[in-house]
């Protein structure tokens, strides 16, 4: 991880160039990679990744091979930035008092045994107890695909028992079983689509509409580094504000974001949406007294 790491940093390198940057590492005990052992990586990596590290000849530099198409792989891509983060924290033993990471809800422990019933078409059956009931209840589920949002990890899949596309916080399951049943995954079936015109995790039956935020500076410029969705786009940009157009469905998710970003944005369009940011605004005041 280190070398795909190191190779996807700095484009192209020499051995010569690995090893120095090797050496300066907590891993490397001060000690060069041998050839030997540097092959045998490479190797490695080929089997597990499907990454091809390449030399030129000319140069006797190493990169990578077909780097945009290895941007473009969203899961492999972060996965390797996940591997890639926890290599950097690993070599530098020394800091890490010195590095904060975010704790993740429980759940992860399931996540072996729902991607084992995505890669078989196997049924799923768990436990799960949603924050509004007071006892757990039985869910079987045909598992289509896994997302994380906002640090949670989700399952999403038909529910026969609703003739329906379902979605499941794996904090809120309590045991996992992997049926011997198998399903048939739909061909046509895209996890893109099915998400395409939401915000964030929750999918409600509404039109999608054309809504335009007004954001003020400095907010302005955090939102256009990291876009609230990707059918985001700037109408009008200065130096006091910006405003974004989406075509998205407002769900309550995408609200909850909006209300978040306080008094530095503003909803001018749809209307309906405007309204009902400012009943929600008004209600909040009347909680303070």
């Amino acid at each position: 991880m280190w070398l795909v790491n190191t190779l996807y940093r700095n484009k192209r390198m020499t051995l010569k160039e690995i090893n120095h940057s090797w050496v300066h590492t907590d891993l490397s005990d001060g000690n060069p990679l041998p050839r030997r052992t540097f092959h045998n990586h490479r190797e490695k990596i080929q089997e597990f990744f499907d990454i091809n590290i390449e030399c030129d000849r000319a140069t006797s530099e190493y990169y990578i091979e077909d780097v945009d198409t290895l941007s473009n792989d969203k899961v492999r891509f972060w996965l390797l930035n996940s591997f890639a983060v926890g290599n950097i924290i690993n070599e530098q033993q020394k800091l890490h008092d010195r590095i904060m990471l975010e704790k993740n809800p429980s759940g992860e422990i399931f996540l072996t045994t729902i991607i084992e019933a995505m890669r078989e078409n196997k049924v799923l059956q768990f436990s799960y107890k949603t924050f509004t009931e007071s006892e757990e209840h039985m869910v079987t589920l045909l598992p289509y695909f896994i997302r994380i949002f906002k640090q949670r990890w989700y399952i999403i899949g038909f529910n026969n028992a609703y003739q329906q596309m379902r979605i499941y916080a794996l904090d809120r399951m309590t045991s996992v079983e992997l049926l011997k049943e198998e399903f048939e995954y739909p061909a046509d079936f895209s996890p893109d689509e099915f998400f395409k015109n939401s915000f964030g995790i929750i999918v409600e039956n509404k039109e999608v509409e054309n809504i335009i935020l007004k954001v003020k500076s400095p907010q302005n410029n955090y939102i256009k580094t990291l876009p609230l969705h990707h059918t985001q786009k700037q109408l009008f940009d200065c130096s006091s504000f910006t405003t974004f157009q989406y075509t998205l469905r407002p769900s309550l998710d995408f609200k909850q974001e909006i209300l978040s970003l306080g008094a530095t944005v503003e909803v001018i369009q749809p209307q309906s949406l405007r309204d009902e940011i400012i009943s929600i605004l008004k209600q909040t005041l009347e909680n303070y007294g």
